[in-house]
């Protein structure tokens, strides 16, 4: 059986990015948590770039690796609002958006649920 479901907003809407970089959220201490479902979605990008989402955890907020459940440089597609689930096996969740190519912009947004660990 699954544990309560917490609402959680990584990028709220509309969240806009612009520039080639890379952008994170802050790190989230995750330990009552066994994974988080999350909606996606992002619009088209400006000029030409991509958008690359990736799931993080770590230990120390200093060392970041993918999350189980999910592939590192995931993206939904233009226009298009897709789920993902990741599994929380640290301490600490992120999400790194990776936006690439020259002078690019785009809008997205993350949100969704995380799921308690049941006792």
């Amino acid at each position: 059986m699954a544990g309560e479901l917490v609402p959680l907003v990584l990028l709220p809407r509309y969240s806009t990015f612009n520039g080639s970089e890379t952008f994170t959220t802050i790190g989230m201490e995750v330990t009552d948590y066994t994974q988080t479902i999350l909606n996606v979605w992002r619009g088209p990008v400006l000029n030409g770039g991509s958008i690359a989402f990736t799931f993080q955890e770590s230990t120390d907020q200093d060392s970041w690796t993918t999350c189980s459940g999910t592939t590192a440089s995931w993206d939904p597609g233009a226009s298009t609002e897709a789920q993902v689930t990741a599994e929380l096996k640290k301490r600490w969740f992120r999400v790194k958006v990776l936006v690439g190519g020259t002078n690019p912009g785009v809008s997205c947004w993350a949100l969704g649920f995380l799921e308690m660990r049941e006792s």
